[in-house]
């Protein structure tokens, strides 16, 4: 299904695709790709819509400048108790529910600092490469507030309650060979090789049955709110949808024909 998210001029982000693939690139850097009020508006609008796409099968998620995402606009601070409850609640869970959800796996690539929620965004990824010189941050408390954009969900489930705790009460800056080592990034590349290696990721992913991409996603994320049994159930589902697909038939058949090769059949 075709919609108009690639024809359509993004205000705070730019968005690319070709074989299988979009990125989508935070484009406020001299606000260090803080998130607006018209970004919240726009990334709810874009995933909403990815979500409907068919063709594509993987996202990149990045930051253009020096940052990836230092959280909140400042400037939505000023804002009164009722404004904020609508801005998080009807703007932001929209947009950040529509992105958990996305069929699409998600591959962040984390160029600079990120920040707040724009910490918690790029732990919501699937997959999750760090630059070199990149680095996280919980700064909530700093200001009073509490971890947002489910990142009282994630951090415990990433590191461990305990780990989590002191995350989201201290504050403070983690290296990306840190965030590497506590589980919070699959890995660490130069620079300078980010966007390669992220590329070269979605090209695996994007080569992949997309219908089991999307059910072996979607099987993961639920896991912690499961009984084995229930998710076993899921599995006996999606198992025995997917046998039946073409993808599934065609690689079978590539699998037992490589297997007779290989012995001489």
């Amino acid at each position: 299904m075709e919609t108009q998210i690639f024809d359509r001029q993004w205000e705070t982000f730019t968005v690319t695709h070709a074989d299988h693939i979009a990125e989508l690139t935070f484009n406020r850097p001299d606000k260090l790709n803080a998130m607006s009020r018209t970004m919240r508006l726009e990334l709810g609008d874009f995933f909403l819509d990815l979500a409907r796409e068919t063709e594509v099968h993987c996202l990149i998620v990045t930051g253009a400048g020096r940052a990836f995402s230092a959280g909140g606009d400042i400037n939505d601070f000023s804002a009164t108790p009722e404004e904020m409850h609508d801005l998080m609640g009807r703007i932001s869970h929209r947009w950040f529910k529509a992105f958990w959800a996305l069929p699409q796996i998600v591959v962040v690539a984390v160029n600079g600092i990120a920040a707040g929620g724009g910490a918690n965004l790029a732990l919501g990824g699937d997959i999750v490469i760090a630059a070199e010189g990149a680095a996280f941050a919980q700064t909530f408390q700093k200001i009073g507030l509490v971890p947002d954009l489910g990142g009282a969900f994630l951090l415990p489930r990433l590191v461990g309650p305990q780990r989590a705790k002191e995350m989201a009460l201290l504050g403070d800056k983690i290296s990306a060979k840190d965030a590497y080592q506590m589980g919070l990034v699959n890995r660490i590349v130069p620079a300078e090789q980010l966007m390669t290696e992220a590329r070269a990721l979605a090209n695996r992913i994007a080569a992949i049955s997309p219908k089991a991409v999307t059910l072996t996603k979607r099987m993961m994320n639920r896991s912690f709110e499961q009984s084995m049994e229930s998710t076993l159930d899921h599995e006996w589902m999606a198992q025995s949808f997917l046998f039946g697909t073409a993808e599934s038939k065609e690689g079978v058949a590539a699998f037992i024909n490589k297997s007779s090769k290989a012995r001489g059949d």
